[in-house]
């Protein structure tokens, strides 16, 4: 038989023991607690996964396009190819319009020796006949340009033979017109990298401008609100999301999807079918869009403009006009309704009979003091 102090002691062994575990257990990696888990409770027969289970994958209903659907020619980088990718998603349901995806990766501006888009453009417009061109180039130009010498980037010889091969670029898409789409560069992690893009974005701005093509100005849709690289931001839906990759300068899906929103809001408006314009009724004419091709379209009228079959008589003309209504005083006269009392346009107080200096003083607003 154990002494009373041996017995103590065992008892303080055990309890500092468990205080261990628990501990232990509280602040173990989850492969720890399940191992203490196991050894203080009872086994639980779980179902094993069921082998060979099928994957649901969700895949987009692509329509059926039509023989004369219109083309959307998607030039450029490796940028420009997670664009297209996004835009035949985009586009998957639409019948009437096909993306046509010619970019190449690797390629850019400045290394023609690699890809000529100056010689290559032309024969690609004229192959593929597109009705809409999106162009988006330049995250490859960051480096020295050989031309009649070797060219440091941004210096003075360079930014001159970038920028003439840029306007020959804009030149070939010129007889498109606003159909011809160039997409600017976003902001990069570096600040130097960044910098370069922000300046090669005012190099094409300018042969757009010149040249009458449409500019897709997404600086400020991929940056914070100092105008600075960000890696989140609100997706096409507002939703806070994850828009450019690791490396820094790519597109997640979801910054894709949102560059090809602004492309589709883009052509939505050069098309006539955007929010600032409506089809109206009439008898249709044959309009022939940049490119020479034709499209049949009836008159376009701004919203809200009256229908064409609405009276044109004033409603200052109109019988019945009781001229001492408050229609009349209103649309004729041009007098004001009177305001009700405790309106914020209830002036009334101003002309309110004033007992004494006092109140004078402090005013009254519709019979009422105010200290």
């Amino acid at each position: 038989m154990r002494s009373a102090p041996s017995r103590k002691l065992s008892e303080i062994l055990i309890i500092g023991a468990v205080g261990v575990a628990l501990g232990y257990a509280i602040a173990a990696p989850a492969s720890a607690q399940g191992l203490l888990q196991r050894l203080f409770d009872p086994p639980v027969n779980t179902p094993a996964p069921a082998a060979n289970q099928p994957r649901v994958v969700t895949i987009p209903v692509v329509a059926e396009k039509n023989e004369d659907a219109a083309r959307l020619l998607v030039v450029g980088d490796f940028m420009a190819r997670g664009v297209a990718d996004a835009l035949v998603d985009a586009f998957a349901d639409e019948p009437s319009l096909i993306v046509v995806d010619r970019t190449n990766g690797s390629s850019g501006i400045v290394r023609d020796d690699f890809y000529d888009w100056n010689e290559l453009l032309p024969e690609i417009i004229e192959e593929t006949e597109p009705t809409y061109i999106v162009m988006m180039i330049g995250t490859n130009d960051r480096q020295t340009l050989r031309a009649d010498g070797a060219f440091e980037l941004r210096s003075a010889d360079w930014d001159r033979v970038y920028g003439e091969r840029v306007a020959t670029l804009a030149e070939a898409m010129a007889p498109f017109g606003p159909n011809a789409l160039w997409i600017s560069q976003p902001p990069m992690r570096g600040r130097s990298m960044s910098g370069d893009m922000a300046y090669f974005n005012t190099v094409y701005e300018a042969a757009v401008d010149q040249y009458g093509l449409t500019f897709v100005d997404i600086w400020d849709a991929f940056a914070d609100q100092d105008g600075r690289f960000t890696t989140t931001g609100p997706d096409v839906e507002g939703q806070v999301r994850l828009l450019r990759a690791d490396d820094g300068f790519s597109f997640t899906r979801a910054g894709r999807t949102k560059v090809a929103f602004f492309v589709e809001t883009e052509i939505d408006l050069v098309a006539g079918g955007g929010a600032l314009f409506v089809q109206g009724p009439g008898a249709p004419r044959v309009e022939v869009l940049p490119g020479g091709v034709p499209r049949v379209v009836g008159p376009v009228l701004l919203l809200g403009a009256p229908p064409p079959d609405a009276p044109t008589q004033l409603l200052t003309e109109a019988p019945g006009l009781d001229e001492g209504g408050v229609a009349y005083r209103l649309f004729v006269l041009g007098e004001p309704p009177p305001a009700a009392p405790g309106r914020v346009d209830d002036f009334t107080w101003q002309e309110a009979p004033v007992a004494d200096a006092a109140i004078a003083r402090r005013g009254v607003i519709g019979g009422v003091e105010v200290p």
